[in-house]
């Protein structure tokens, strides 16, 4: 009965925890910035790959979206895995939520 009763809340805590963390490829990816694990970390914006979100402090209204510019203030391309900007000859697409 122990058994059971700890597999049914391993299982709850498991789809809880999926329903609130999963992420959707359709979203622009806007984090919320009253999460202190967002603040002044360059998130991804799934709708455009020449800017990223950034929370400046806890509570903020919203994340706002910067624009990813080289040195010569040309746009570039954001790189999720290096969360940097990077010109566009090192800039590659890939899927959102991989």
């Amino acid at each position: 009965m122990k058994t059971a009763l700890l597999l049914l809340s391993l299982a709850l805590f498991m789809a809880l925890f999926s329903g609130v963390y999963t992420c959707d490829p359709d979203g622009n990816n806007q984090p919320d910035c009253r999460n202190s694990t967002n603040l002044q970390v360059k998130i991804r914006n799934f709708w455009d790959p020449t800017r990223y979100w950034w929370c400046d402090s806890v509570g903020s209204q919203a994340a706002v979206a910067i624009t990813c510019e080289d040195d010569i203030g040309e746009p570039s391309g954001f790189d999720s895995s290096l969360r940097k900007c990077v010109s566009w000859n090192n800039w590659s697409w890939t899927w959102p939520c991989a």
